[in-house]
């Protein structure tokens, strides 16, 4: 199971998504767009596929010239990425822009969907569909559910619908650690140390005996006072987040709490055209979004852009209870109100694991039971789980490794990133008729007529004019938006 290559399909730019192989659209002159520099410049092997000169290629070929670009990066055998298994290859929906396919993006997400899935069950290579567009990626998890589900075994593809489900009914969140970034090529936290000892001319400190890593990194603060500023550098070195961070970003939480001092999650929540306040600097009861209250993310040891607050070293953690309360109540918060979904976090922070202690202490005073949050396991600690039985449901996710576990981990996030999108902004877009049998084609002009007749109506009429344009009743059907990655 672990071994089939996967079709993922992604919110997101090409460029803020690692991948170790991409495919870009050129004109029959083999001119590329502007907005396509940040992937073809400086970042992994391209290759270039022609999509015409808007004089509208028949999608057949388009999508025959897309397949034989996946059997062509497949052949040529590129290495994965750090801490992976299989490379990705980065693939976008073309022609729909310059390629003439505008207005019949629904056929080309159809046959393009269709033939990736084909070329995926016969090569060793992961595929990622990355989309920018909401009504094109909606669109497309709607083909995708046709094709029939990921992988995955009957135990976690129960899973998947379960976390989905609550995701849609905005009754999850995120809590994030170490292991989502990992994938994206930054170290662990043990890994972390080492390097910070080698940087900086201590490589004794990770050596010696007895030590913990809290005390290696004390020890460490002692003779780098810009220690902070170390940490961030090497974080400030990556910049594409894992599939797994634009698969979660995907998910549409409102609250997410990490112990990451990385903005990759961040980067991919805008990446995917959401915005969010970053906790504690931000005020999110101040910074709205078009469709209300902001997200948000805390990050509770800190941030790259804040280097002297980031908790590192025993000291740190000591003193987190005096200096940031409050933000260890907002995951507490979470924990009685939320469903948490834990990623990459191997339960072992003490602040983290007594935060959710006393949440558990409490429930059990006033006779509260049930699971608080699932852990998805790439570490493969079933003894840990077994100690958080009752509060935590540990999911361990299967594989030899723990780069395979990783990775199932990625195809696990986009079964549930697939379950919980429920958005049918493209459903009365005439873009996306060619997904809809004859009677919907009918109903969506009614649905169009409907929203024309609204609109000279009075006040009490515009929640029912919003909501038909939320299904794409009057999306622009001839400008479309241009960005990256289109």
């Amino acid at each position: 199971m672990s071994s089939a290559s996967h079709l993922f399909v992604v919110r997101g730019r090409i460029e803020t998504v690692v991948h170790d192989a991409a495919v870009v659209p050129t004109d029959d002159q083999g001119e590329v767009a502007d907005h396509w520099r940040p992937v073809v410049d400086g970042g992994p092997p391209v290759w270039f596929v022609s999509v015409g000169n808007g004089d509208g290629l028949p999608a057949e070929e388009l999508v025959r010239r897309v397949v034989a670009a996946v059997d062509e990066v497949a052949a040529a055998g590129l290495p994965p990425a750090s801490n992976r298994v299989k490379p990705v290859l980065a693939v976008p929906v073309l022609g729909l822009e310059g390629g003439g396919h505008d207005r019949d993006r629904g056929e080309v997400v159809q046959a393009l969907l269709a033939g990736l899935a084909e070329a995926v069950a016969r090569v060793d290579l992961d595929v990622a569909l990355v989309v920018p567009d909401a009504s094109v990626h909606a669109a497309a998890q709607h083909v995708r559910a046709r094709l029939g589900p990921p992988g995955l075994d009957p135990r976690l593809a129960e899973e998947a619908r379960r976390l989905g489900d609550l995701a849609r009914r905005g009754r999850l969140a995120l809590l994030l650690g170490a292991g989502v970034s990992v994938p994206a090529g930054l170290p662990s936290w043990g890994d972390m140390l080492a390097t910070l000892a080698e940087r900086t001319g201590h490589v004794d400190v990770a050596r010696a005996p007895g030590l913990t890593l809290l005390d290696q990194a004390q020890l460490l603060e002692r003779r780098v006072p810009d220690l902070g500023e170390q940490v961030a550098a090497i974080c400030g070195e990556h910049h594409r987040g894992s599939l797994a961070h634009a698969l979660l970003a995907s998910l549409g939480c409102r609250e997410a709490v990490t112990t990451n001092y990385d903005g990759l999650y961040e980067a991919a929540v805008r990446a995917a055209g959401g915005e969010l306040a970053v906790l504690p600097w931000d005020d999110a009861a101040t910074s709205p979004t078009p469709a209300g209250p902001s997200a948000w993310v805390l990050k509770l040891h800190g941030d790259v852009e804040h280097p002297d607050g980031i908790v590192l070293t025993r000291r740190d953690v000591v003193r987190f209870d005096a200096r940031v309360r409050p933000a260890g109540s907002m995951l507490q918060t979470l924990a009685l109100t939320r469903h948490l979904l834990v990623v990459g976090a191997s339960m072992t922070d003490d602040n983290v694991v007594r935060l959710l202690q006393e949440v558990q202490a409490h429930r059990e005073d006033h006779g509260m039971d049930g699971e608080i949050g699932t852990v998805l396991d790439v570490d493969g600690d079933e003894a840990r789980g077994e100690l958080w039985a009752g509060q935590l449901r540990w999911l361990s996710v299967p594989g030899a490794r723990v780069e395979e576990r990783a990775r199932m981990l990625e195809v696990l996030l986009d079964a549930v990133a697939a379950e919980a999108a429920d958005d049918a902004c493209w459903l009365l877009d005439p873009r996306f008729a060619g997904l809809l049998d004859e009677e919907g084609r009918e109903l969506a002009e009614l649905g169009r007529r409907l929203r024309a007749r609204v609109e000279d109506r009075g006040p009490e009429w515009r929640p029912l004019g919003r909501a038909l344009d939320r299904l794409g009743a009057t999306a622009d059907h001839t400008s479309p938006a241009r960005g990256p990655s289109r």
